[in-house]
């Protein structure tokens, strides 16, 4: 492609961005104030290296619920910097907002824009795709780094993760928690971190399966022990596992020792299946590591 970035040594952009909603007067929501960071927007981040190919990786990350400052838009126009557009997270109430900031940043010269989130995987975008805006159907580990280096040859692909939706093993990255800065935007200064995923039940009224499939996989304990070494370090008060059926994570129980072994201290909660009422043991070990 002509506007390929390969052996230049220029820069690509990547712009994260969890995009908010509209409210009833079709007025973008935001607050002064968010109740607890979004956990998709650091983990991508974390997952975006700093050079690919010879080519430097430039990172924002924006959670737009809490940006009440507008001049992030102006990182959806043209300024001679190759961009990419990555809204992520996005869920249904999302979809509308995700689309319009796309369409925006094409309209100002952003040719490459993805969107991905449980919205994309759970219900059919078909209707949009090939119509210049990308479509991440599988989840970020699989399909990121893919992504990013279309973006710097180019030309993005109208879907990814159409044959693959799931990684057979996570090779997840250690999360960078956001900056104090960005902590204090929030009432909880809390940080999302995914020891594993996956959910073996099929329960009709859940999603879970549609977008971490039914067999439940798990990160390296370094990895998330590392994370919490290092949310702990940037003042981050609050974890959530966001595992789906943590009770379900059979190294769980090594998991909680370590915590007890590091005094890692941070108040933590999971989500457990109910079956969890027969695991006093199990219950106990997470009392004792700091779940409250």
């Amino acid at each position: 492609p002509k506007d390929s970035l390969m052996g230049s040594g220029k820069t690509l952009r990547v712009v994260i961005i969890k995009p908010s909603k509209y409210g009833v007067t079709g007025d973008v929501e935001r607050f002064r104030r968010g109740f607890m960071p979004n956990s998709t927007v650091p983990y991508i981040r974390s997952m975006t290296p700093a050079m690919i190919d010879g080519v430097q990786i430039e990172t924002h990350a924006i959670d737009e619920y809490v940006q009440t400052d507008l001049r992030y838009l102006d990182l959806l126009r043209d300024t001679g910097v190759p961009t990419l557009l990555a809204l992520v997270g996005v869920q249904s109430h999302q979809f509308q907002r995700s689309l319009d900031l796309a369409a925006f940043a094409r309209a100002n010269g952003i040719p490459h824009c993805v969107i991905g989130g449980p919205h994309p995987m759970t219900c059919d975008t078909s209707e949009f795709h090939g119509r210049g805006v990308s479509f991440a159907l599988g989840e970020a580990e699989t399909i990121w780094l893919p992504i990013l280096k279309d973006a710097i040859r180019g030309e993005l692909q109208p879907v990814y993760g159409r044959e693959q939706r799931w990684s057979e093993e996570l090779d997840s990255p250690v999360v960078t928690p956001p900056t104090r800065r960005d902590l204090r935007r929030y009432v909880v200064r809390m940080l999302g971190i995914y020891p594993a995923r996956g959910c073996p039940f099929t329960c009709s009224f859940c999603s879970v399966i549609k977008i971490a499939g039914r067999q439940i996989r798990s990160q390296s304990l370094e990895t998330t022990m590392e994370s919490l070494r290092l949310a702990k370090a940037a003042g981050v008060r609050m974890v959530m596992f966001t595992s789906d059926n943590f009770n379900k994570y059979s190294d769980a129980p090594e998991l909680l020792e370590q915590m007890i072994e590091e005094k890692i201290q941070i108040p933590f909660f999971v989500q457990c299946d109910t079956q969890v009422s027969k695991q006093e043991e199990f219950v106990s070990l997470l009392g004792r590591a700091g779940c409250f």
